[in-house]
């Protein structure tokens, strides 16, 4: 096998060719274009009346994305050391759902009338911050981390991915709307969150009874990683269904 062949996993027999690192650059223009189209669509009157302001906030969700992505290190997964000097494509599927999460909490700050952007950084430092608390719940729980950065396990990185993903979707929404005060942001945070602890409640017994082990070194990643995800987004899908739009959500 040629130096540019990454497997997904050794045991899952499946392999991928090229550099990782153009899976995750690919990410990020998705994650950005997630950014701006969400302020496009329903952020503040003023600034959806001004691309180059949509323009600039972007521009700051790039940089927040970018100091999320360095902090990722601290709960075991580093972009650096295992997709590029590593290529563990387990570690990219989990980083790639992680990212996606954060743009969607920043983008759901920005969303709803508000009298200035502090108001909007407060909201998406708020989901931001839950979201990493309850990454770190899982991570004390379960040791994630070391399946996935350590045993390379692609079923452990789709689990991963997924669950972040999902809770960024349910705190996302928890913090998008009109802004009224900083109580009432905190109250509707709670209020609309409140699902994603219970999807972190769900998570724990499902990683203990899916991680690899010594009689299953090798989990199917269908089963054990894209089964769970699946069920993790479809749970979230089915919270932010049921909130609807937000009151004074533009058309």
């Amino acid at each position: 096998m040629s130096q540019e062949s990454d497997y997904l996993g050794e045991g899952h027999g499946l392999c991928i060719n090229g550099n990782l690192r153009w899976v995750f650059g690919v990410c990020l223009a998705v994650c950005l274009g997630i950014v701006a189209v969400g302020l496009d669509l329903w952020g503040a009157v003023e600034i959806r009346a001004s691309p180059c302001t949509v323009l600039v906030l972007t521009l700051i969700g790039a940089f927040w994305l970018v100091v999320a992505i360095n902090l990722f290190s601290w709960l075991g997964l580093s972009f650096r050391d295992d997709v590029v000097e590593r290529r563990n494509v387990a570690a990219l599927v989990a980083l790639c759902g992680a990212v996606m999460a954060v743009s969607l909490l920043y983008a759901g700050g920005n969303l709803g009338e508000g009298p200035s952007y502090l108001e909007n950084f407060f909201s998406a430092g708020l989901g931001t911050a839950g979201w990493f608390v309850l990454w770190i719940l899982l991570e004390l729980g379960t040791k994630i981390s070391i399946s996935i950065a350590e045993e390379r396990d692609l079923a452990s990185g789709l689990r991963l991915g997924g669950y972040l993903l999902a809770t960024g979707l349910l705190l996302g929404r928890a913090v998008a709307g009109n802004w009224e005060s900083e109580v009432a942001t905190i109250r509707d945070f709670f209020h609309d969150g409140w699902p994603a602890t219970a999807l972190c409640a769900i998570a724990l017994p499902i990683e203990t009874f899916a991680r690899p082990s010594r009689r299953r070194p090798f989990p199917p990643w269908k089963s054990f990683g894209l089964l769970p995800a699946v069920v993790y987004l479809g749970l979230a899908s089915a919270w932010l269904w049921h909130l609807g739009a937000w009151e004074g959500m533009p058309k």
